[in-house]
């Protein structure tokens, strides 16, 4: 039946233009955006762009750094997002920095996980380690980290990890504003996105990713790892549980998608087009201003790392060039070209030569596009070393978002596991093998794979043993031509063969297994694999990379020789410095001439980008009595690499003009090298001083014991506390944690009470702070509890409403239709309404903000760090906002702000302001009366992350002081397991790829995931049109209601999803009767095991996050494939020394 009303996206769109926010899809906005990306072209690039390669052990750090990256990124062994990569320990730490600054390569360590109140000691000294150690960055997740960190290690660069789920300006400006120097965007932005919170946060530097795996989930939004495996993602024990099957349920009704059932599963990452001749990346995401280009993949193995470090490096080197002009060649280097130049030769090869100026001159961009376009060949290396391929439309590597959303590239649904190259379908089944048409080359030895449609199951393939022509098969096309050496010639695309697997069983089991239609993949290139190698395996020291230096002498008769080096990289200077503010800093010193040895050196010159030291020879310049000093003797005694074989001096390095040469110099050969050895000490001084910059100011003592007393004796707003007080739907609860059913006071009588409980210190304990679990109610929050309620229909706001106690709702609609009206009943009910916002927002959705505040709701249910800090900007609770008829109202924090352990949730909770006289208001969105209690400017109320079990939430509760009645727990929910950009309705249920073209089936149909144990998980889509799938069985935390109270917490929410509103009240009670002692919560649980989802079926009930449960030790969990690959390689190397000791013996 069609629907007259307007649909989602219309009516977001028509509300965005009623509140002023911009919409994407209108004429002036492409229009704008087009002059922009037109200014950016011609905008000065400052910074090349840094290469960022994954690292999980040392064969990837080898070859992330002989493969040209800038900078590597690394986990210890604890507190990483990647606790199945190899890592490094920390007493490897100073070598692993040490071998990285040799070559002028920085080191990132990933801290990139919540980190829980017990754990914050041994961060602390992690983070003190990092420092000494001279770690170039950190990448932090944790807000409460960053805390830590700013005070142990003010020197030590902070990054925001992409698990901060930042994905607008104004989350950016939040995490900057705590000190973070960096940070890593959403892989959900789209170019354009990411240059808009580039241009919001000038200060700041941004970082994409632009290779690798491409989670499903908004990265610190998921939870599916919580919920089933007792294993938490933001803690780096990702289950994957997106890269499982799943079935669709359409309105209760099971749907046929044929060989689809990965529906979550996305293709991989990568920074360019489809397509062969599609334009790629690189070019506007250096225009858009982007930092760093972010390889994932620490738990890929070196030839991974290897050929994506190779691929970006060259991209970026080349893009960079044709938009900046550095690097081309001159119309002067191109006639030495012409003439044989081998310098100009090796510049125009590398850049395209002076016509590729030229049309760099004339249109910068389009020559950066062309130059790092992609060959087929480069293609197919990319897919050989990781793609997750489904079939030869897609071939497993995507644009991701960059482009924008498309949902019907990103998920294709086939397979979830890496394939390799496509190289054809099956056309049949011969006696001799199977035969194909090639799509990709293919040689004898290489590995495939068939895909019979049933990736669940082992499938059937092996090594290519032969190629023979797809008809007799009787000839073989991979032995090269008559008399060729070659005798293994890869067979091209577009032959048609018969592929032999080898002979006997294991070819008859394949055969027997494979049927015509059946898609190959090659899935192993050995050649490939050896070249890969080679880059960073067993090379010549000469070969290896090395930090380029270039040397200048200078002097004359009656002077010393004096020796100038420059360390040609940038890992110990600031990328955001200007040449003309620096120019006048540099620190380099030279020594004044004398005849005692000296050598001087400075930090980085900010001005090169290098590290510059000097030192002046003890014996003076004369005049030769016979052969004088020549410029071939000067670079023979300074030796290509300076004597040092860490260093090399590039072609052109070396610069004696300054030397007086014409004056018949002399000095013997011994003192050249005194000096060379002099200036390469103080060089290598120089650097390893910079190097410990990060611990410059690290403080003394340990820090985190005054950090925690000062988060305890924080004392709690008495206008919050009253809040909760008036709220409470049972009387004061007793120490043992059980409530009396005595109803709560007035608002203004608990307003009053506690500033006279304040005021006089009654409430606070010998330290001035509240003891939790005292009668007061856990830091004199109030002695009784809130129950209130969380309502996505506007049925179940209906149904609450019937329920006499029930004094606060809180409205959490994904539509936009329907929810001002569920506002205004709540609000003329005599309730308290709070309003739950996004927790994403994007750069074209920053002032939905103005939406919300014209609801008029009592609070705001805040769920992302860019609607805090726009609404803290706008000054706050109590603010004034003009064109809204309503003060922003109090803001309390969800579980999605990820506050895991005390100094986040401190940090959540403190006021960022004393009240002003533009406060004017108190809570109620009417405003308050003159001499009303000023507005606390901090979060009112605080949900802890589900990470949490309820022992820390308890414990957490006991760090926060008097504050621990400004918690609120989720005790009933399905838990939010995924929370995606990547719209189900529109991939499955239409042609679409977008919300302009998708017909909008998520109005009408009501959509599950079907698990492989049969659990029903509901679907639903905002009105951002991401997809939240919720977990089928409900998670209660009714067993842990009497620990959470005698630990302070005050506020209790119950989250509906689909519940029918029969079960509301009920559901109310329920809980409300455990509180009050009047039914055993065993009794509870039970009935809540019947509750049925939308379509009838009940799922049953269980604690998931809040049960306490032990994280997996490292061995616990399934080994990766580049771990695996290792320990075969060394397994094999052990036999094959073994033989050679063996037959050593036997000789012997």
């Amino acid at each position: 039946m069609l629907s007259t009303a307007p649909s989602r996206k219309q009516r977001q769109l028509q509300s965005s233009a009623a509140t002023g926010a911009t919409a994407s899809a209108s004429a002036d906005v492409e229009a704008a955006t087009a002059q922009q990306q037109q200014r950016r072209r011609y905008t000065p690039l400052t910074s090349k762009p840094e290469v960022l390669a994954p690292v999980g052990g040392w064969p990837q750090l080898r070859a992330a750094v002989e493969n040209g990256a800038d900078a590597v990124y690394f986990g210890l062994e604890d507190f990483n997002a990647r606790a199945r990569a190899a890592n490094f320990t920390l007493e490897e730490l100073p070598e692993v920095m040490s071998y990285l600054h040799a070559r002028g390569v920085k080191g990132f360590i990933a801290l990139n996980v919540l980190v829980f109140d017990e754990e914050l000691g041994a961060v602390e000294q992690r983070v003190r380690a990092m420092a000494a150690a001279g770690v170039d960055a950190v990448i932090v997740q944790d807000w409460g980290v960053v805390e830590l960190m700013r005070r142990v290690a003010p020197g030590l660069p902070v990054h925001g990890s992409t698990q901060m789920s930042i994905t607008s300006g104004e989350g950016a400006a939040w995490v900057a504003g705590l000190g973070v120097e960096r940070v890593v965007v959403g892989r959900e932005l789209s170019v354009r996105e990411i240059a808009k919170v580039r241009d919001a946060v000038p200060g700041t530097e941004v970082e994409a990713f632009v290779h690798g795996a491409l989670c499903v989930s908004y990265s610190g939004q998921c939870f599916s790892s919580e919920a089933w495996g007792g294993r938490s993602a933001n803690r780096g024990q990702c289950a994957q549980a997106c890269r499982l099957p799943y079935g669709l349920l359409v309105d209760g009704v099971l749907r046929e998608l044929g060989d689809v059932s990965y529906l979550l599963s996305p293709q991989d990452l990568m920074a360019v087009e489809q397509d062969l001749m599609a334009v790629e990346q690189v070019p506007d995401l250096i225009s858009a201003g982007v930092s760093c280009f972010k390889i994932e993949g620490r738990l890929k193995g070196p030839e991974y790392v290897a050929l994506t470090t190779q691929m970006y490096r060259r991209a970026v080197d080349a893009a960079w060039a044709h938009l900046t002009g550095e690097g081309l060649p001159t119309e002067e280097e191109e006639e030495e070209e012409a003439a044989g130049g081998p310098a100009a030769a090796a510049a125009a090869a590398a850049a395209g030569g002076a016509a590729a100026a030229a049309a760099a001159a004339s249109d910068p961009q389009a020559a950066a596009r062309a130059a790092v376009a992609l060959t087929e060949q480069q293609r197919w290396d990319l897919e050989q070393v990781f793609a997750r391929g489904q079939d030869g439309q897609h071939r497993g590597l995507t644009p991701g978002f960059l482009e924008g959303v498309a949902h019907q590239r990103l998920v294709r649904g086939r397979a979830p596991r890496h394939r390799g190259v496509y190289l054809g379908r099956v056309a049949e089944v011969g006696p001799r093998g199977v035969v194909l048409t090639l799509q990709a080359p293919l040689k004898r030895g290489d590995g495939v794979a068939f895909d019979c449609g049933r990736p669940e199951a082992e499938e059937p393939g092996g090594s290519v043993y032969d190629i023979l022509d797809g008809g007799a098969g009787e000839t073989s096309l991979s032995m090269g031509a008559a008399g060729s050496a070659d005798t293994n010639t890869p067979v091209p695309p577009g032959t048609r063969v018969t592929l032999v697997l080898g002979q006997g069983v294991g070819q008859a089991e394949v055969l027997r297994r494979v049927s015509a239609g059946d898609l190959v993949w090659r899935t192993k290139d050995p050649a490939l694999e050896a070249r890969l190698r080679a880059s960073w395996d067993g090379r010549a020291a000469a070969e290896a990379r090395r930090l380029p230096v270039t040397a200048e002498v200078s002097g004359r008769v009656g002077e010393p020789l004096t020796l100038t080096l420059r360390a040609l990289d940038t890992i110990f200077t600031s990328p955001h410095t200007t040449a003309s503010s620096t120019s006048t800093s540099s620190a380099t010193a030279t020594a004044t001439a004398s005849t005692a040895a000296s050598a001087t050196a400075s930090t980085a010159a900010p001005t090169a980008g290098c590290t510059t030291v000097s030192a002046s020879s003890a014996v003076l310049l004369s005049t030769a009595a016979k052969r004088p000093l020549s410029a071939e003797d000067v670079a023979r005694g300074l030796g290509p690499n300076l004597g040092e074989a860490t260093l090399v001096v590039p072609p052109g390095g070396l610069d004696v003009s300054g030397l007086e040469l014409e004056a018949g110099l002399f000095l013997p050969a011994s003192e050249l090298k005194a000096v060379r050895r002099r200036a390469v000490e103080a060089l290598l001084g120089a650097r390893a001083a910079a190097a410990l910059r990060t611990a410059a100011g690290m403080a003394p003592g340990p820090v985190l014991p005054g950090l925690l007393a000062a988060a305890a004796a924080e004392p709690a707003p008495p206008q919050a506390l009253a809040l909760v007080r008036a709220l409470a739907c049972t009387g004061p609860v007793e120490p043992s944690g059980a409530a009396r059913p005595e109803a709560a006071a007035a608002p203004a009588e608990e307003v009053e009470e506690e500033e006279r409980r304040v005021a006089s210190g009654a409430a606070a304990g010998p330290s001035g702070v509240q003891a939790a679990g005292a009668s007061g109610g856990g830091g004199g929050g109030g002695g009784g509890v809130c129950i209130r309620v969380l309502c996505r229909s506007r049925a179940q706001v209906d149904a609450a409403l019937k329920v006499p106690w029930l004094r606060e709702v809180v409205v959490d609609f994904l539509e936009v239709q329907g929810l001002r009206e569920a506002v205004a009943a709540v609000r003329d009910s005599g309730r308290r309404v709070v309003v739950a916002t996004p927790r994403v927002l994007k750069p074209d959705e920053q002032r939905l903000w103005l939406f919300y505040l014209r609801l008029g709701a009592d609070a705001l249910l805040v769920r992302s760090a860019g609607m805090l800090h726009t609404l803290q900007q706008l000054g706050g609770p109590g603010a004034r906002v003009p064109d809204v008829p309503y003060p922003i109202p109090l803001l309390e924090g969800d579980f999605s702000l990820n506050a895991a352990n005390v100094l986040s949730a401190s940090l959540l909770l403190s006021s960022t302001g004393s009240s002003s006289a533009a406060a004017t208001a108190a809570g109620s969105s009417s405003g308050s009366e003159e001499g009303a209690p000023a507005v606390w400017r901090g979060l009112s109320r605080l949900a802890p992350t589900h990470d949490l079990h309820a022992g820390q939430v308890a414990a957490l509760a006991g760090g926060l002081g008097g504050r621990a009645a400004l918690l609120e727990v989720v005790v009933h929910q399905h838990l939010p397991i995924f929370h995606t950009e990547h719209c189900v309705f529109c991939r499955f249920l239409s042609t679409g790829n977008s919300y302009k073209d998708c017909g909008h089936p998520c109005e009408s149909a009501t959509l599950h995931l079907r698990d492989d144990k049969g659990a029903d998980h509901l679907v639903l889509a905002d009105m951002g049109c991401r997809n939240t799938v919720f977990n089928a069985r409900a998670q209660s935390g009714v067993f842990f209601l009497r620990d959470l109270l005698r630990a302070g917490v005050r506020t209790l929410r119950l989250e509906l999803v689909d519940e029918s509103p029969e079960a509301v009240a009920p559901l109310l009670e329920g809980y409300r009767d455990v509180v009050l002692g009047r039914r055993g919560p065993g009794d509870l649980w039970r009935w809540l095991a019947t509750l049925p989802d939308a379509n009838g079926a009940a799922h049953g009930v269980d604690a998931g996050s809040l049960q306490p449960a032990k994280e997996r030790a490292k061995g616990g969990m399934k080994p990766t494939a580049a771990a695996l690959k290792q320990q075969q390689q060394q397994q094999q190397q052990q036999q094959q020394g073994q033989g050679r000791e063996a037959a050593g013996a036997g000789r012997r």
